[in-house]
């Protein structure tokens, strides 16, 4: 029987790489697995919270979202933070197609890590960050 830590540690992941196949049709896709003060930063210097101009969900809905094409996580870690909640880390590779059909699809690396947190029904994802690796 697997301990409780390992089954938290399945749980996590199962729900990290969901959010990756919900934002691969759309960005709206990774809306019901966040919370709603859920607090994003991406490279760049892009930091979005429920608060921000614009807010991530609007950035999640924006007709500008491109999908992934395709994603692969490695050296996932997940650890425990008390019983109500986990951080996850791992190395994302993905792509997002060419918007013109001449160019190449955009290849992504990046050291991730999101934390989810127990909200009384399910593990939702309140903060998530992304450091390119190059």
């Amino acid at each position: 029987m697997p301990s409780r830590d390992k089954e938290l540690e399945i749980r996590i992941i199962d729900l990290e790489e969901a959010t990756w196949r919900a934002l691969q049709k759309t960005g709206e896709g990774m809306i019901p697995f966040i919370t709603d003060d859920c607090i994003m930063q991406f490279p760049l210097g892009m930091k979005v919270t429920s608060r921000s101009e614009p807010s991530v969900h609007e950035i999640l809905r924006s007709p500008a979202f491109i999908p992934w094409k395709s994603f692969e996580l490695s050296k996932i870690d997940v650890q425990p933070l008390g019983k109500d909640a986990a951080i996850v880390s791992y190395l994302a590779r993905a792509t997002r197609p060419a918007q013109d059909p001449e160019d190449k699809d955009t290849a992504f690396e990046a050291l991730c890590s999101s934390v989810w947190r127990w909200d009384g029904e399910k593990f939702a994802l309140c903060f998530h960050q992304q450091t390119l690796t190059e």
